[in-house]
């Protein structure tokens, strides 16, 4: 799945390279986004990190307009 990032957004996420979790800067574009086993949508970082957002939280952003579903 693939969605945009409308605008820059600030998101708890976890550090690939430290595996600390701490707000991390998602820029505006487009990033690659998958389901977990554990029920939530996990969207992945170039620079080495990955937010995972409950279906909710990640609806509530789809309807604001912080998110739009690119591909499915």
């Amino acid at each position: 799945m693939r969605i945009e990032i409308t605008k820059q957004l600030v998101i708890k996420a976890l550090s690939l390279s430290a595996s600390i979790e701490d707000e991390m800067t998602f820029a505006a574009g487009q990033y690659p986004a998958k389901f977990t086993p554990e029920g939530k949508i996990e969207i992945v970082q170039a620079a080495g990190g990955k937010a995972s957002l409950s279906f909710s939280q990640f609806r509530e952003r789809l309807s604001i307009g912080d998110f739009v579903l690119i591909e499915a």
